[in-house]
């Protein structure tokens, strides 16, 4: 019997076998874990959404949560995994305890961390709204005692509203200064202890400041409940504000903004098993699928055990992210073929995992400081810490196109490289195209005191699209103009040479060093160190020109001498 033989037979027989004991172990531990996960459920539930909740309330945003989660699982048993409404997974149990994330329920649990107002039935009722509407009210220090007169169940909401915000300013601030967690003490207004309230005064008089000061925060708790009461059907406008409807609703609404997100709780089974959910038919199952798995692993080891160890664990390597592995792949046989089929995988996941790598740093780097900024601006406009004015909303606006500009190069490049950027080619004359993208660039050139000069005596035809190639010209005009000192010169010359329609764009400017030269076509590259825009743009017009370049059948080529000047040259097949 062949050794291919030998093996088959041998596969076979294991496979049979363990797709058997497979199918039935999987039967019984399955039905056994749901049982166990239902009954866990409903035995827990009520408390993980509590704890979680109470989180949630009593620190107004959700990192740390996941700390309470691994700390629920390990209490309870099961795994929990928190979504946003997006359906995100914020925290999952299952991969904080390095396990893979098994199933859960369909059936999410509502997590809502908003506080719940008190409301007192026998208080004085509140102001009427037309009064209301003119009167704003906003108390002076909002965990100071409340005003028998003037809070009725209106403002007495609107001030436990005012307490929950400053409380969480508050202990954010304590926790800048003490290092602790910035958690409120309570779960009800006033939110904070006795001894947050004292703890710094200078923390307190920032709270209180930063809530008392929000105007409009506090109108827009009226607003909601002046709406809410008119739109009662059959009341007219001296209906008194005491609608605990309508006061749960403008509670929720002013102190959205401060609290954290709603979520949805998923609950499953731990995705663990035991030795002794098996039983004992199970485990001689088992053992005898063992023995029979070892004999056959001994006689496939005597033939094939050092090529298949060496495989296996360059594979285990690969999958754990080590990507520079390699496996010695001597002679010509079926195993050396694998051998060598690896390295190539190898090879292809690793140059793959580094383009991605460097693809999204380099999309980061290009987006972060430019929306940081606007995130400033805008922070800074909501806050009233800058003045709005034209030149202000010019200069966002700006930014705002630069990052437009950036996504679509982006888009281009991703269609451009999946084959789905559409050519419309028509006989093109290159002469022609390079005196209109002169012509173009002229202005750019004289406000950088450059000098443009088109050299094309005769005429070169080819198959291109024409807008496309108005793209790439202008592409290499822009950086030639840009990397021109004042007084330098760009010309643009067109000619058939060889059977080629050449066109090239040569420059007098600073050059590329000679090790910078590989990398003039990758994304996001730029000549000089810092990646400025002032002296770079997005990084992505050389990638796409080669790309354009390349599906028109043609090359393009660079040739630069630092100091001197630099040439970039394309050729395409005459028409």
């Amino acid at each position: 019997m062949s050794f291919r033989l030998r093996i088959f037979v041998l596969v076979l027989l294991v496979a049979s076998t363990a797709i058997g004991a497979t199918a039935w172990l999987t039967l019984k531990l399955s039905s056994r874990e749901v049982s166990q996960a239902l009954e866990a459920q409903n035995r827990h539930r009520t408390d993980i959404i509590a704890e979680i909740q109470r989180y949630g309330l009593r620190h107004g945003r959700w990192p740390g949560v996941d700390r309470v989660v691994g700390d629920l699982s390990e209490r309870t048993g099961l795994h929990i995994q928190l979504q946003t409404a997006e359906g995100e997974v914020l925290v999952d149990s299952d991969i904080q305890a390095n396990r893979p994330s098994g199933p859960v329920q369909p059936v999410a649990y509502d997590i809502d961390p908003l506080p719940v107002p008190r409301f007192s039935p026998t208080a004085h009722r509140g102001l009427r709204p037309p009064d209301l509407a003119r009167t704003n009210y906003i108390p002076k220090n909002v965990f100071g005692p409340a005003d028998a007169v003037r809070d009725g169940p209106a403002t007495l909401t609107l001030r436990q509203a005012a307490q929950y915000r400053a409380g969480l300013v508050l202990v954010r601030c304590l926790a800048d200064v003490t290092g602790a967690e910035p958690a409120l003490g309570l779960d009800a207004a006033p939110y904070v202890t006795e001894q947050q309230l004292t703890q710094s005064p200078e923390c307190l008089r920032k709270a209180t400041e930063k809530v008392v000061g929000d105007r409009y925060w506090f109108q827009g708790y009226w607003d909601y409940l002046v709406r809410c009461e008119r739109l009662k059907p059959g009341e007219g406008m001296d209906v008194d504000l005491t609608n605990t409807a309508c006061l749960r609703g403008a509670f929720n609404d002013t102190v959205v903004t401060s609290a954290a997100v709603p979520l949805l709780l998923y609950l499953g089974g731990r995705n663990t098993v035991e030795v002794a959910d098996f039983g004992r038919p199970a485990l001689l199952g088992a053992a005898g699928l063992l023995i029979v798995a070892l004999a056959g692993t001994f006689l496939i080891a005597r033939q094939v055990s050092r090529p298949v160890r060496r495989l296996t664990g360059a594979s285990i390597l690969l999958a754990a992210g080590q990507h520079d592995v390699r496996v010695r792949d001597e002679g010509h046989g079926e195993l050396a073929q694998l051998s060598r089929s690896f390295n190539a995988m190898a090879r292809a996941v690793q140059e793959s995992e580094e383009r991605q790598r460097r693809l999204v740093a380099d999309v980061a780097h290009e987006m972060r400081t430019p929306l940081s900024n606007l995130r400033g601006y805008l922070e800074g406009l909501a806050d009233g810490v800058i003045e709005p004015s034209r030149e202000l909303f010019v200069s966002l606006h700006e930014e705002t196109m630069l990052q437009r500009r950036i996504l679509d190069d982006l888009q281009v490049l991703a269609l451009a490289e999946a084959g789905d950027l559409g050519y419309t080619r028509t006989p093109t004359d290159l002469a022609e195209l390079a005196a209109a993208g002169v012509t173009a660039q002229l202005a750019v050139a004289a406000t950088a005191g450059v000098t443009l000069e088109v050299e094309a005596a005769a005429p070169v035809w080819v198959s291109a699209d024409q807008d496309r190639m108005r793209q790439v010209l202008g592409n290499l005009l822009t950086n030639a103009i840009r990397y021109t000192d004042r007084g330098g010169r760009v010309v643009v010359r067109t000619r058939a040479e060889a059977g080629e329609a050449v066109l090239s764009v040569e420059d007098t400017g600073v050059g590329i060093a000679a090790g910078d030269v590989p990398h003039v076509f990758e994304r996001f590259w730029r000549a000089d160190p810092a990646r400025q825009r002032a002296t770079g743009g997005s990084g992505l017009g050389l990638t796409i020109a080669q790309r354009i370049v390349t599906d028109h059948g043609g090359r393009i080529e660079v040739v630069s001498r630092p100091h001197l000047g630099t040439t970039f040259t394309v050729r395409f097949p005459l028409s």
